[in-house]
């Protein structure tokens, strides 16, 4: 199958106005929804990459939009999915222009996750610009950063994702039944990392600014602001990435930072990191 990348996610809230002022926190761009009273989060040329909607009973991660190349590659990872076992439903017209893609598929993960498989996103040729300065987002071919996921079927989600989806793992956290499984499907060193739980949850997802500067400035405004810090700045061991973690108002988190590694297939070697940072990303004490 051929994912790109990972387009867009949307995500459940409560307070859609908590969300409107951490978005700007962060240096996002808010633009109204076409489809409903939440937001969409924009952080590079295309006309969104987040979508915040609202529910009243529900918050976290809603679904999650994987791209493909075209068409036929659509049509190609419909037929595989569905040879699998997998159910798949052609997305309606309304769905479409709601994502601004020209296509899409619905299916869900071994976890129930909703999952969107697009193509032929449309552009409003619209120019990214921080309210806060933040000089930029890395996204482009990467797509939108990472999502992190609890499951509670590690063995079947990561079999999913690596032999129906086809991610290549890049590395472990952990041993045994107990491993953090990190995979990509572009050169990002992951797209999307799994970790074994007794229940679906969105633990964070990732925001990968331009320099060290934007995440510095970043951290500041939030704790100005009084928002809670959940791990103060650090480095992690496998993707490199220098960042601190904040809580949303939903109550999972985002992770921003910058500086993270790219991967060549050709050359990477799998291997296990034994720590979750190289320094730093404390927590709060008490």
């Amino acid at each position: 199958m051929d994912i790109r990348a990972l387009g867009y996610i949307g995500v459940d809230v409560a307070d859609v106005d908590a969300w409107q002022a951490y978005a700007a926190l962060l240096g996002t761009m808010t633009v109204p929804s076409p489809t409903d009273d939440g937001f969409r989060i924009k952080v590079d040329d295309r006309p969104y990459r987040v979508i915040v909607q609202p529910s009243p009973h529900t918050e976290g991660l809603a679904f999650a939009g994987w791209e493909v190349p075209d068409e036929p590659a659509l049509e190609a990872a419909a037929a595989e999915l569905e040879q699998a076992g997998r159910t798949v439903r052609s997305g309606s017209r309304e769905t479409c222009a709601g994502r601004g893609v020209r296509g899409l598929i619905e299916t869900t993960d071994p976890s129930g996750l909703a999952l969107e498989l697009f193509h032929g996103p449309i552009h409003d040729h619209e120019l990214f610009a921080s309210p806060s300065g933040v000089s930029g987002f890395v996204t482009g071919d990467l797509g939108l950063g990472h999502i992190v996921l609890a499951t509670p079927v590690i063995a079947e989600s990561v079999h999913f994702y690596t032999e129906i989806l086809g991610f290549r793992v890049s590395d472990y956290m952990g041993a045994g039944d107990d491993d953090v499984v990190f995979t990509h499907c572009n050169p990002r060193h992951h797209s999307l990392a799994l970790v074994p739980a007794g229940e679906l949850e969105l633990y964070h997802f990732m925001l990968e600014a331009q320099t060290i500067d934007d995440v510095g400035y970043t951290l500041d405004r939030l704790r100005s602001a009084g928002t809670p810090i959940s791990m103060d700045l650090g480095r992690h061991p496998n993707d490199r990435m220098l960042s601190f973690y904040s809580t949303s108002p939903s109550g999972f988190d985002v992770e921003f930072g910058c500086g993270g590694i790219l991967i060549d297939d050709d050359t990477w070697s799998v291997s296990q990191i034994s720590q979750p940072s190289v320094w730093g990303h404390r927590r709060p004490e008490g």
